[in-house]
């Protein structure tokens, strides 16, 4: 990368010329290998798929910085990969679950030139949480106010503490299973989206139902590579991203012009209720809603679906 930076990425060609590339961002805790049900099916249509592990997993470096994960920059990377791996002149197709989701309509932000459309799974936009706002807001202020309540995992993520209690493989394979839906014998999970992890009960979690013990061991083993601070630094940059992004607010509030497909996951009401996404409409030229019967991984737990809604989506963007 032109920064420096080396990324690992997961690259599937058609037979034939393809008809298009599509970009696909993982979130947390998840790899390019998340997006395991999706390439398959993708490449089959026509198209070159690539899937990156994001800044700080895997494969991919994790710098001592933590700037390096304001937003404007992972746009700028994803720039950069685009404009390595993709014909010059072609624009691309973005897709992300999770925060790579938010980091989708950061690239189409910050490089509409570049992106042809875009789809978001499970993350909605709403300019409050994930920018741009002329005002700065915090976001233990937003939680504490009960604007978002149930985000009150993230001023847990994004707490250095945390890291320190998930550094070992054991550690780190214990979290995954806690946050992918492990839970006690009588159906008590460790994770809510309003206090975060309880760690007092991750020992006591049977088998996550959303993952296979293999996968499991598999993202332990990736993650331990670089350890927990690069995913959580995904929750420490608001305050940038805010100064980052004011210039776009000068004109107004921001409209994006490229089609856009969401899919919420409709089975977590407690993290992203309806009503928070029902204002969409007004940031976009061509917004395109498809309902998801599934929990917060919705590519995993409703890939069939997620699959559909794409194939008959992709065509209408020729």
């Amino acid at each position: 990368m032109p920064k420096g930076q080396i990324y690992h990425y997961l690259l599937s060609e058609p037979t034939s010329a393809p008809k298009g590339t599509i970009l696909l961002l993982h979130g947390i805790p998840d790899l390019s290998y998340g997006w395991r049900y999706q390439i398959p099916p993708l490449t089959k249509l026509g198209y070159r798929v690539i899937a990156p592990d994001m800044l700080g997993y895997a494969g991919t470096d994790s710098p001592c910085s933590v700037t390096h994960w304001a937003r404007k920059e992972l746009a700028a990377d994803m720039a950069d990969l685009i404009g390595q791996l993709v014909p010059r002149g072609e624009q691309v197709i973005v897709g992300g679950h999770d925060w790579g989701a938010g980091l989708t309509y950061k690239v189409a932000l910050w490089h509409p030139e570049l992106v042809k459309a875009f789809f978001a799974i499970a993350i909605p936009y709403i300019p409050l949480w994930l920018g741009p706002t002329k005002e700065w807001v915090d976001m233990l202020d937003l939680v504490e106010n009960g604007t978002f309540p149930t985000m009150g995992y993230q001023l847990q993520f994004r707490d250095e503490a945390l890291e320190r209690n998930v550094t070992s493989l054991t550690q780190i394979r214990t979290f995954l299973n806690g946050v992918y839906g492990g839970t006690t014998l009588d159906g008590k999970g460790a994770f809510s989206p309003q206090n975060g992890v309880d760690f007092d009960i991750l020992g006591q979690l049977g088998p996550s139902p959303l993952v296979s013990s293999a996968d499991i061991d598999f993202y332990a083993q990736r993650f331990h590579i670089n350890g927990m601070r690069g995913p959580f630094n995904w929750y420490r940059t608001r305050r940038m991203d805010w100064e980052d992004e004011l210039p776009f607010l000068k004109n107004g509030s921001i409209k994006y012009k490229m089609p856009v497909l969401f899919m919420p996951a409709t089975k977590e009401p407690d993290t992203m209720p309806p009503d928070i996404w029902t204002d969409m409409d007004d940031y976009f030229e061509s917004l395109k809603i498809q309902e998801l019967d599934s929990n917060h991984f919705a590519h995993w737990e409703a890939a069939d679906k997620v699959n559909e809604a794409l194939a008959t989506w992709l065509p209408t963007l020729q």
